[in-house]
């Protein structure tokens, strides 16, 4: 690949990033793209995800000074309001996208930004600054959106993961091809039912079953080849476009492999990997989960 693809892609993408408008058509051409389908059916035809051996491994985390600054600076406790933990926690989710743009080709803002709003650690505090009510030139991509809900929600007592999910196309033996989409969403635990739901803060949006009943990711991949999947609330910067094509682009064709930090880290290493059967592991300093650890209750460090 040549050493100037990043420039290849601002050069071919820069129109995304003149309006929302303009990010919702290129949000169209890419949920048409002719591997769409292979990639969805990649998914749809991989092994289930491991249920255990449970080797201990927990989401453990605790409170950083970004979590007391967030407090501080937005009032989130009066923005959550009273109520369960869902519909508090939805509350916050909302605020946070009227408040914000979203675009998953806001790469470039991200990256040479760098020494601005992230640095070697993901800092919730500078992406709010560099996003809260700016224009969409500051708009944030699913990543930083991601990162800047779950400290909320930490920061205003809730327990929350940022979670990534990648899909691959593989060739016969397992040797992996070509990732093409990704996306980060967040966890969150319900402590009244004792589980972990998915909230996707890019598009103001969740999965839920038939029933109304919200979903987590693994829930969410044990139903993939079915129709009992619905998108409840959906908004891609103020509107209902791209709406068709969000859980077959966004979802369905992202979720592959789950990704996941040790706890509060925020340097961006993916550490924990949940992969269905099947799927080689890759990389050094990866350790595979069973969905018995991703979904396992949080522990609060002291």
């Amino acid at each position: 690949m040549s050493k100037f693809w990043l420039w290849d892609f601002y050069w071919n993408n820069r129109e995304t990033r003149r309006s929302p408008e303009n990010y919702a058509a290129f949000v169209r051409k890419c949920a048409a793209d002719s591997e769409m389908p292979r990639l969805r059916e990649n998914a749809q035809q991989a092994g289930p995800y491991p249920e255990g051996p449970d080797n201990g491994w927990r989401y453990k985390f605790g409170r950083l000074p970004v979590h007391d600054r967030l407090l501080k600076a937005c009032k989130l406790d009066e923005i959550a309001g009273q109520g369960d933990t869902f519909t508090r926690a939805l509350r916050l989710m909302g605020w946070l996208c009227a408040h914000t743009w979203y675009s998953g080709a806001s790469f470039w803002s991200a990256r040479f930004s760098n020494s601005y709003f992230q640095g070697k650690r993901i800092d919730s505090m500078r992406i709010l600054r560099f996003a809260f009510d700016k224009p969409f030139s500051h708009s944030i991509n699913c990543g930083h959106v991601g990162y800047l809900l779950a400290d909320c929600l930490l920061a205003a007592g809730f327990s929350a993961i940022p979670v990534t999910m990648k899909n691959y196309i593989y060739h016969a033996g397992g040797e992996k091809t070509k990732g093409v989409p990704n996306h980060t969403v967040v966890h969150l635990w319900l402590p009244e039912e004792r589980r972990w739901v998915m909230l996707d803060p890019s598009l103001d949006s969740y999965i839920s079953g038939s029933d109304g009943r919200a979903l987590n990711l693994a829930e969410i991949y044990e139903r993939r080849g079915g129709d009992d999947l619905r998108v409840a609330r959906y908004s891609l910067n103020g509107t209902q476009e791209c709406r068709e094509e969000y859980l077959g682009y966004f979802i369905l064709g992202s979720l592959l492999e789950i990704m996941v930090e040790d706890g509060a880290c925020r340097d961006g290493s993916l550490r924990n990997r949940l992969l269905p059967g099947g799927v080689p592991l890759k990389g050094e300093k990866v350790r595979a989960i069973t969905i018995a650890e991703l979904l396992a209750e949080p522990i609060l460090k002291e």
